[in-house]
């Protein structure tokens, strides 16, 4: 089971996400409000994509992110950010983050950010 792992408030916009991956039966997603629920479930599951909420991080970045490293260094990680959270991000991608999105970022791109981390077709694309 391919597992992605979310540290967002936006969680209605990951339940339509996982709403139309669950037919899949292949990948899973975990929402989560607090960094340290993430971390928590983690250590015992390995996830192949992390999306981090930036806007939720904060100055927490790239400790989350070194953490994330230290446990398993193949997940990929993606980062979601509003515009003014630009400075962050530039330094975040040097501690091997994937890619970023800026907010607001549509239901298709985040598909289709599944979709090549898994290499699995989505019908909704």
């Amino acid at each position: 089971m391919n597992q992605i792992l979310v540290l967002s408030e936006d969680i209605d916009y990951f339940s339509d996400i996982s709403n139309t991956i669950q037919a899949l039966d292949h990948v899973e997603i975990h929402t989560f409000n607090h960094s340290l629920e993430l971390i928590n479930y983690y250590l015992t599951n390995f996830a192949q994509l992390v999306i981090l909420d930036l806007d939720v991080l904060r100055s927490e970045t790239f400790e989350m992110i070194q953490i994330l490293r230290s446990l398993h260094t193949n997940t990929k990680i993606v980062l979601f950010l509003s515009s003014e959270n630009m400075p962050i991000c530039s330094e975040a991608l040097t501690f091997g983050v994937l890619s970023y999105q800026i907010k607001p970022v549509s239901r298709e791109r985040t598909l289709e950010i599944i979709s090549s981390t898994f290499q699995i077709e989505i019908p909704d694309l």
